[in-house]
């Protein structure tokens, strides 16, 4: 196990800076993941990690030893890659030990690291198999088992499981999962898939335009996104954004008025707002809600918030939720709203729905976010 860490780390192609500046310590036994659109460097920032691509300034530290120049057989990392990369024709006790016997490790050594990967990957009983004899996950675990056999610092993934299907990368989140819990080592994964990223990883990275937008753990980011690039990037269906227009700073927060003339009362500091300045409210489709429609059916008072009524433009019914898109022309945007549970609602219907004050954030001209002043449970400020 090791820490790393990166200080002021940059990287350049020519004229063209794809990192800048990067400054972040993984701590020791540590699972962390990077995540970002496409191009925004996550990959090239792990492979400088590797040593597969040279750092063009700044410090790498992998086990508090400066590495910029280490070769990377000599920087007690492994990494697995996105294709298996699998000898074909060997057995998986060769494919797993080609690397050691290269190195003309002691016969007896290997057997020793041999045992240990695989009985921790449980593939005991497949090492005479050939690749073409096993599934997509069981590749996979043998790519991992070549790595464990080095007994390396630091992991390092590169997208693992973007060549299986959709059950197998559940069950492989799963099994990567419990072996990080088992080794406790310091694991690095690139993912594009957010999902990945907040079910497996202690911290998120994410990253934007080769720089990073926030560090935090998946709850912090998705509770409290310090500006509107993370807040739209996680969660999935993305977070609903509205404009507005600051008309009251008070003790409860920033009152905004929406381009419908309605107000809301955003839970927020409101340190550097003007009455006057341009804004936006973000609420996530899980957050809206949609028990309003009961309410107003029944005659029942509804209270706190904003209610609204839309035309139903899109019904996505996926069993065990409703993923429904009005547009909400009131207040010039299109909303999407997640209701959990099969909807009896259809196409062209009206549909009345809340926007909670204290479920809302409120984003700056810049993007960035104002601190919210209401606690989520299981996330820290």
């Amino acid at each position: 196990m090791a820490n790393v860490v990166l200080k002021k780390v940059t990287k350049a192609f020519g004229n063209v800076v794809v990192q800048k500046d990067i400054d972040l310590e993984i701590i020791d036994g540590e699972f962390i993941a990077f995540v970002g659109p496409s191009g925004c460097g996550k990959t090239t920032l792990l492979r400088m990690i590797a040593g597969l691509e040279d750092i063009t300034s700044g410090d790498l530290y992998i086990d508090n030893r400066r590495v910029n120049d280490i070769p990377p057989s000599e920087r007690s990392i492994s990494m697995v890659f996105q294709s298996y990369a699998l000898y074909p024709h060997l057995n998986l006790k060769d494919n797993m030990t080609f690397g050691l016997r290269l190195k003309k490790t002691d016969p007896k050594e290997i057997e020793e690291r041999l045992d240990y990967a695989t009985s921790i990957l449980q593939l005991g009983s497949q090492l005479e198999k050939k690749p073409k004899e096993l599934s997509g996950g069981q590749q996979q675990r043998v790519a991992i088992g070549r790595t464990l056999v080095n007994r390396p610092k630091v992991l390092l993934f590169d997208e693992p499981l973007s060549n299986l299907d959709a059950s197998l990368r559940v069950q492989m989140r799963i099994e990567i999962s419990k072996l990080h819990k088992r080794l406790n080592s310091t694991m690095v994964y690139v993912t594009h898939d957010q999902v990945e990223a907040m079910t497996m990883a202690d911290r998120i990275v994410v990253l934007e335009g080769g720089r990073i937008a926030q560090v935090g753990t998946p709850l912090e980011l998705y509770h409290y996104p310090e500006n509107r690039f993370v807040a739209g990037f996680i969660g999935s269906p993305k977070m609903n954004f509205i404009n507005a227009k600051v008309v009251e700073l008070n003790n409860e927060g920033v009152k905004v008025q929406l381009p419908n003339g309605s107000a809301l009362t955003v839970q927020v500091e409101h340190d550097s707002l003007t009455v006057g300045d341009s804004v936006s409210v973000g609420i996530r489709p899980e957050h809206i809600d949609t028990s309003v429609s009961e309410q107003c059916n029944s005659g029942e008072p509804v209270t706190e918030g904003l209610t609204l009524s839309s035309e139903i433009q899109v019904l996505e019914q996926l069993g065990h939720e409703t993923q429904i898109y009005v547009e909400a022309t009131c207040i010039e945007s299109d909303l999407i709203i997640r209701y959990f549970d099969v909807a009896d609602v259809a196409l062209g219907q009206q549909f009345k729905f809340r926007l909670p004050e204290y479920r809302c954030h409120l984003f700056k001209k810049d993007g960035t976010a104002c601190k919210r002043t209401y606690q989520e449970i299981g996330a820290k400020k």
